[in-house]
């Protein structure tokens, strides 16, 4: 295991709940002391390491072996790179997001094009080509978003396929799983997120507070905002570019921590969210995707919407007033919760029913009964990795893929015990609620779930 911060801390104890592993046989590699105290307590050996790009191989060639398995769950380590190097040595790897090396992300040097997720994600589509189907199984992006939110899309359709009252074989291919889509009228998916977990510490000024990896949440606050753009919108976001003409996707001229949408939880009901670039956005977008003649035929706009907990707001919106320079302090919330809840899951909308939410309520006193030292937030994240890697050891031989392309019902077995409460609830609530009656905004009444509705007011700029 390459990193032990918060995610590598959580999943430890649950990897030999899980797997049959030796005294030795879990092994950590981390570029600083934080998880050392962690890893002795799991049994597993604890070494630094400092991975860069003259000298990772070197480093991983003492440890990795044919037959192991490398979870990567460090930041600033290029995936793409650890990924041909498993592939080498005739091992397995799984990783919860695709990162590239230190200066990328957060550089305001590079073109907003060159900071995207769609680019990374692109080259990890062309690496998977390149190192062909039968190559070691290499699964990417799968901790809990991206990563079981794809699976919770999956859960969802069928879910709604039966409260429509439609009948049919279970979807086997991409193609079948996008007509369902599309014949149930499924127009907008977004990845929808509240967290509500609460510290008895309270943010202070210049401080930066998180539930997850302080890093990770700066370099998603600086990155353009990123959505897969659907069939059915009438209008392009003004300020977005296609990343290709043909890729059905978009990223935006502003930030993600400074792009507002509305969105829908059970618990909370409405609210307005950071609309962040994710890899799901796309992977989600391209599977759910039909084509006819070289363009789309359907298409769902899908996009993420996430309201992280309120001091990590306070935190993004105090880092937007200091021109995105990064606070001196940081603080990742763990034991000092008091109360609250990660409210993670996905929102099909536009069909007969308005809206759909499927997703993982997990609160804080149900993530401390499976490991006492983690929050909501880590236990989900975890909880997505441990089901790949479950995953990849039972199929090793599947080559570079992506959530989609890994059986979601064995996926949600190993995830869901550790989830919370699974829910699935319908709303009648869609973006249009107490709009226009305090300012004149320019909305669409026929359609409430075009983007033009979802986008808050102080996003159109």
């Amino acid at each position: 295991m390459v990193g032990c911060g918060s995610i590598g801390q959580a999943i430890l104890p649950l990897l030999r709940r899980h797997i049959a592993l030796g005294p030795d046989a879990l092994i950590v590699l981390a570029a600083d002391e934080v998880g050392r105290g962690v890893a002795y307590e799991n049994g597993a050996p604890f070494f630094y390491a400092h991975l860069k790009p003259r000298s990772f191989r070197r480093l991983l060639a003492r440890h990795v072996r044919a037959g192991d398995l490398l979870l990567n769950l460090s930041v600033d380590v290029a995936s793409l790179d650890l990924v041909r190097f498993a592939a080498e040595r005739g091992a397995l790897y799984v990783d919860t997001s695709i990162e590239p090396w230190p200066g990328v992300f957060d550089n305001p040097m590079l073109d907003p094009r060159q900071r995207t997720n769609f680019l990374t994600r692109f080259r990890a589509l062309a690496l998977a080509r390149e190192l062909g189907p039968q190559s070691p199984t290499a699964v990417v992006d799968h901790g809990a978003n991206p990563g079981l939110v794809s699976h919770f899309v999956k859960r969802a359709l069928l879910d709604l396929r039966r409260a429509l009252r439609s009948e049919g074989e279970p979807p086997r291919t991409r193609e079948e799983w996008a007509t369902l889509a599309r014949d149930l009228g499924v127009t907008t998916i977004q990845i929808s997120e509240r967290d509500t977990q609460a510290s008895d510490r309270p943010k202070r000024p210049g401080e930066f507070v998180n539930t997850w990896s302080i890093d990770g949440i700066l370099d998603e606050s600086v990155q353009p905002s990123e959505i897969s753009f659907g069939t059915a919108e009438k209008h392009r976001p003004r300020g977005s570019q296609y990343h290709r003409r043909d890729s059905g996707t978009l990223f935006l001229d502003r930030p993600g921590a400074a792009t507002f949408a509305r969105s829908w939880t059970p618990s909370v009901g409405g609210f307005q969210g950071l609309m962040m670039s994710h890899d799901e956005v796309f992977s989600i977008g391209d599977f759910l995707s039909l084509r006819a003649g070289g363009k789309f035929t359907y298409r769902p706009s899908v996009m993420f919407v996430y309201h992280p907990c309120d001091d990590a707001m306070l935190s993004v919106l105090e880092l937007e007033g200091r021109g995105w320079q990064p606070q001196e302090q940081r603080r990742r919330l763990g034991t000092d919760i008091v109360t609250g809840m990660d409210e993670l899951g996905v929102l099909l909308a536009g069909h007969a029913r308005n809206a759909y939410w499927y997703g993982s309520q997990l609160t804080i006193e149900e993530s401390r009964r499976h490991v006492a030292y983690v929050n909501a937030t880590t236990l989900q994240v975890a909880a997505g990795a441990l089901a790949a890697v479950v995953w990849a050891i039972r199929n090793p031989c599947r080559g570079v893929v992506e959530p989609e392309d890994l059986d979601f019902e064995d996926c949600l077995a190993t995830a869901v015990p550790y989830l919370g409460r699974m829910a699935g609830e319908f709303t009648t609530w869609t973006p249009l609620q107490g709009r226009g009656e305090l300012f004149e905004e320019r909305l669409d009444a026929d359609m409430p779930w075009q983007l033009q509705n979802v986008r808050s007011r102080q996003w159109r700029g």
